[in-house]
């Protein structure tokens, strides 16, 4: 039975939450009137009524926007000049840009209308390698930000209300920079959660301050978000937050985390796919489908033909004047589909995700073997608390385990089949123990790692 002061406490912590609500909506208007202008919501529902669309006006709108970024970078950017010598440019004359193009051009790739104080830098993490310097406009982000206004709703998300974000490493800032952090997020309604630093003292004091925050939805790493899960399940605790949704971003959502934190938080979750080099690229809808954000992207699959032959995914950002993007080749691997989604929405369907390119494994056949394949068999295995597989050769693989009390040879053998059954019985498999398997340097899990990455078929 509640006493009078926790009574109190009950009652006040609702009108707490109501009018920081409040104060928060109030504060992202006055940030998006700021950046986008007085008219930012009439820019919003202008934005949302073209993702709304039929898909005949919404292809209408894309080819519009990627005919003007074509006569744009080829006039004004020196990289793309010399490629396209025309005055209407195809997109199928151009080849697709690949990372190494943009470190060794990256000044020449800049279009010569946006002077160095017009340019926005920025870098990707470096999952796959050596982060990745590029530049964006002002326009790229305020477009960037309204697409992903518009396709986050989708989990429940609004302006305001309270958001639990499972994500980098806001803990290690330091001086103005830490401050400027803790503002943003009392403004913006945010609780971070370390998910470089996933601590049980983090994870419980996390819960905790959810348990009187009550946030609507949850903004995650896909591991991180299983991770969190995990330990709430091993350690009996249920949240009483009614969120809206979930939605996992910038890892491969397995099926493993995706059921368990749809058990654990009794909340749909929606998978988010992205970069950093161009925006929100699609975004999962109610009916489980992956739907490509054509307002602010043209998407290609580099295969002979797209709906049924997995192939690497080709992006042209249609906003980013500073630095245009055209074709550029992301690292990740998927096919398109030709259906029309049952949730309504019309705009084209990704319809497998297969992850990196440095993540789906070959066989000397040519046969691509993506991560998922791994994961589902590995995942749950009896005496195994963590692995990671890396294809050094296409006849040599090296297993790495952290196992538990549980592990027995028989559980050595059926890893090391499972991994021969889909690269052929040739392969040598290397079983190494360690004590532990390290995040990459961007902070991410890897669980597949090839160092195949050129096509065998000559």
């Amino acid at each position: 039975m509640c006493s009078g002061t926790q009574t109190q406490q009950l009652e006040i912590m609702p009108i707490r939450r109501y009018a920081k609500t409040l104060l928060s909506k109030a504060a992202w208007h006055a940030y998006n009137t700021y950046r986008k202008g007085a008219r930012h919501r009439s820019r919003f529902a202008q934005a949302a009524a073209l993702l709304d669309a039929p898909r005949e006006d919404i292809l209408a709108f894309q080819r519009e926007r990627l005919e003007k970024l074509l006569q744009h970078a080829s006039q004004t950017t020196p990289y793309y000049r010399e490629l396209l010598k025309t005055e209407s440019p195809d997109i199928s004359e151009v080849p697709p840009l690949e990372k190494q193009n943009v470190r060794e051009q990256l000044e020449h790739l800049c279009s010569e209308a946006f002077p160095q104080e017009l340019r926005i830098k920025n870098a990707t993490g470096g999952s796959t390698g050596t982060p990745l310097t590029f530049y964006q406009d002002r326009n790229y982000w305020n477009q960037r930000n309204l697409s992903v206004y518009y396709f986050d709703r989708w989990a429940g998300w609004n302006f305001g209300e309270p958001q639990l974000i499972i994500w980098g490493a806001p803990a290690d800032l330091k001086g103005d920079e830490h401050w400027k952090h803790r503002l943003n997020n009392f403004w913006r309604n945010q609780y971070w959660l370390n998910g470089f630093h996933l601590t049980d003292e983090n994870m419980q004091a996390a819960f905790e301050r959810m348990e009187q925050c009550q946030p609507q939805t949850i903004l995650s790493y896909p591991s991180s978000l299983y991770q969190f899960a995990t330990f709430l399940l091993e350690n009996g605790l249920t949240p009483r937050w009614q969120l809206k949704g979930i939605i996992s971003s910038a890892e491969m959502l397995h099926q493993h985390y995706r059921a368990l934190a749809e058990d654990i938080f009794r909340a749909k979750v929606y998978n988010r796919y992205g970069g950093r080099e161009v925006g929100l690229i699609a975004m999962e809808c109610s009916k489980g489908r992956m739907h490509i954000n054509c307002r602010d992207i043209y998407l290609e699959i580099d295969s002979p033909n797209p709906y049924t032959e997995p192939g690497e995914i080709l992006i042209t950002q249609l906003n980013n004047y500073a630095m245009p993007f055209i074709r550029y080749r992301i690292g990740d691997i998927g096919r398109l589909s030709d259906e029309v989604c049952p949730c309504g929405n019309q705009l084209p369907i990704l319809a497998e995700l297969l992850g990196r390119t440095t993540a789906t494994f070959r066989t000397e056949t040519g046969t691509l073997i993506h991560g998922g394949y791994f994961t589902r068999h590995f995942y749950g295995v009896d005496g195994v608390r963590q692995f990671q597989i890396i294809q050094e050769t296409l006849k040599h693989c090296i297993l790495k385990l952290v196992i538990n009390a549980k592990w027995t040879d028989a559980t050595r053998r059926y890893l090391v089949q499972s991994i021969q059954k889909a690269l052929g019985e040739e392969v040598v498999v290397t079983v190494e123990f360690v004590e532990e398997i390290p995040l990459s340097a961007s902070g991410k899990r890897e669980y597949t790692i090839s160092k195949v990455t050129a096509p065998v078929n000559d």
